[in-house]
């Protein structure tokens, strides 16, 4: 036995927790090794040391104690939204994607198409998606995660097409009918 594979299984053979063929190898080998022998008598110390020891035990109102101390502190503030600057982003926002709409910097017709394709390619890869599920046996959550995906992106896609283009025509200037 080497003193790497020794020294490894060092405590469990000091515990007992060794098969009987593995305990005679643990023997000859502290037999003839001073350095694991030594290991283990360290080992056996620090266990006798450690049995000696009385266990601490807290005072009888060490409970009463602590939850009155939690009581006495102050109550958490809520935090703070800062509504005028997320009102302020979303504004700029807003006002970004209609001037980009205004200037023909966006094409939507080429964003529809590029969603429809990204579309399709999520329901490609959806067998492959819920075969994973299954195999980890978590069809159901796989299965709601993709179906929620699907729904956001789905309730997107009608939402900009059908409220962007009357916004283009508003910006520029012409009636709706």
């Amino acid at each position: 036995m080497k003193c790497s594979a020794c020294e490894a299984r060092l405590q469990a053979y000091l515990d007992g927790d060794v098969s009987p063929g593995d305990a005679r190898a643990m023997e000859a080998h502290l037999k003839e090794c001073a350095a694991c022998q030594t290991l283990a008598e360290s080992l056996r110390a620090v266990e006798v040391r450690l049995e000696g020891l009385s266990g601490i035990q807290p005072r009888p109102d060490f409970t009463v104690s602590v939850m009155s101390a939690v009581a006495a502190l102050p109550a958490p503030k809520p935090a703070r939204i800062r509504a005028r600057w997320f009102l302020a982003y979303i504004a700029a926002a807003w006002a970004l994607l209609i001037w980009l709409t205004a200037a023909r910097v966006i094409n939507w017709q080429h964003a529809f198409a590029t969603v429809a394709t990204e579309m399709g390619k999520v329901a490609a890869a959806g067998s492959a998606f819920a075969d994973i599920g299954m195999r980890l046996h978590v069809s159901t959550f796989a299965a709601g995660a993709f179906g929620v995906e699907m729904l956001v992106i789905a309730v997107g896609a009608l939402a900009l097409r059908r409220y962007l283009p009357r916004l283009s025509g508003w910006i520029a200037g012409a009636q709706t009918i």
